[in-house]
């Protein structure tokens, strides 16, 4: 279903700068959009169009099939359902507290005080800021006044999520959080949609990618199309994605093949196969220089034992004593006989009750039972209850991914999953099993509810 949509639309700023012309796109609800593009290619321009900001010259906005109406009570309504998070935090923060800040959108549509509150409340919990509601905004980190203002904008509840170059300015640790929060919004039903520069988030992050230049959609389509081109990427003046590049030179050296990824388990599935190359292992004990080595995994690291019957094996290219790193090379065979295991827990949402709807003796128990090398938490309400249990996620960012490449690495993972994600992580694996790679087993299971 088509959510959002232009047609024809052409602006020019008062100097006489023509910002688009001609401009046609269709939106589908629920999808991750990514709008990518040199400077001055008009994507910060068509998102103030996309929520009545700005009026185009010529051509029209339409918001579930209906031409946007620029009246005072229809961009009220418009700005309900589609709402903008500016590239600078600060142009969007200006109460005393961050409190006041996430109200004043449910204020500005007349909501009776009791229900602003509550919907505040809710906000500022679902997106882990519960803790900052009494702060001034201009006392917080790049990071949290991002979040503040997405708070801002998910308070009103709206149908689309447009974020213009939503990671600028931010720090690794503070962008990855914010790509998760989308990605949680997202599987919530909201349609998200970015701009940026950053060619390596589009192609993993998006379900569609679209191509400004000077005014005009140059192309759209699927990530793994649309960054897989090389001449498009030419013409456009973007760069290909760290993942294709990396690919390209390893398919020039004959070590994968198939269509280009994009994403880091996309990649490793494109180099898996029966000739390794060179590898770094740990020596389990006294190699000499030429020595032929059986290799195999243990928790995940490839040891170097003398030969006998291993699946991989190769030649050690250098002296090691037991405990040291040695280069085996002419490595032939399959270090990945086996596969660990992804157990997913479901932890109930914030608007189900959250970590405190769950009985957290069980889940500590589950965990001191169970030998798991590695935990993962995937949305706010799974990371709260982690952190009541004493359990300390070994990741928090890309969570399917990363656990299934651990798996791959023969390691066993738990995540602790918040609401209808944990159906998501079984459903991502069994795609990925489905097409052919080396089978990962997956289980969910739901944790008592708490008594007290």
């Amino acid at each position: 279903m088509v959510i959002l949509e232009t047609r024809d639309l052409k602006y020019a700023y008062p100097d006489g700068t023509l910002a688009l012309d001609g401009l046609d796109i269709e939106i589908e609800k629920g999808k991750r959009i990514a709008f990518v593009g040199p400077n001055g290619s008009g994507k910060s321009t068509l998102f103030l169009l996309l929520n009545g900001i700005l009026q185009p010259m010529r051509g029209e906005v339409l918001f579930q099939g209906r031409p946007i109406k620029y009246d005072a009570k229809s961009l009220r309504e418009v700005r309900k359902q589609i709402g903008i998070v500016f590239q600078n935090s600060d142009d969007q923060l200006f109460a005393p507290t961050v409190y006041h800040d996430v109200a004043f959108g449910p204020v500005n549509l007349g909501l009776p005080e009791e229900k602003v509150e509550r919907c505040v409340n809710r906000t500022l919990e679902y997106l882990g800021l519960t803790e900052l509601r009494d702060k001034p905004p201009h006392h917080l980190s790049g990071g949290q006044k991002k979040k503040v203002a997405i708070a801002g904008v998910v308070a009103m509840e709206p149908e689309v999520i447009i974020l213009d170059e939503p990671l600028s300015n931010l720090d690794p640790a503070g962008a990855s959080e914010i790509v998760e929060l989308l990605n949680e919004l997202k599987h919530f039903g909201k349609t998200i949609i970015i701009s940026t520069h950053d060619v390596d988030l589009a192609s993993r992050w998006a379900d569609v990618v679209y191509v400004l230049n000077r005014g005009k959609v140059y192309n759209s389509g699927h990530p793994s199309r649309i960054f897989a081109d090389s001449a498009l990427m030419e013409n456009t003046k973007l760069k290909l994605p760290t993942i294709v590049e990396t690919f390209r030179e390893f398919e020039a050296r004959g070590i994968a093949d198939g269509h280009a990824p994009m994403t880091l388990l996309d990649l490793v599935d494109s180099v898996e196969g029966p000739y390794i190359g060179v590898r770094c292992a740990v020596a389990d004990c006294d190699i000499p220089k030429g020595q032929q080595v059986g290799l195999f995994m243990r928790e995940g690291t490839i040891v170097a034992v003398p030969f006998t019957q291993q699946e991989a094996a190769g030649l050690a290219l250098s002296d090691a004593a037991a405990g040291d790193e040695v280069l085996i090379e002419d490595v032939r065979g399959s270090l990945m006989s086996g596969t660990g295991r992804i157990h997913v827990v479901r932890i109930p949402r914030v608007i189900e009750g959250g970590s405190k709807n769950v009985d957290i003796g069980d889940l500590r128990a589950l965990v001191d039972r169970a030998t798991f090398d590695r935990v993962g938490a995937m949305g706010t309400s799974a990371k709260v209850t982690a952190a009541k249990a004493g359990i300390h996620p070994d990741f928090e960012v890309d969570v399917i991914q990363s656990a299934m490449l651990y798996a791959l690495r023969g390691l066993d993972c738990l995540i602790l999953a918040s609401g209808g994600m944990a159906e998501l992580v079984k459903q991502r694996v069994d795609e990925r099993n489905s097409n052919g790679c080396r089978n990962i087993q997956c289980s969910i299971e739901k944790i008592r509810a708490s008594t007290f």
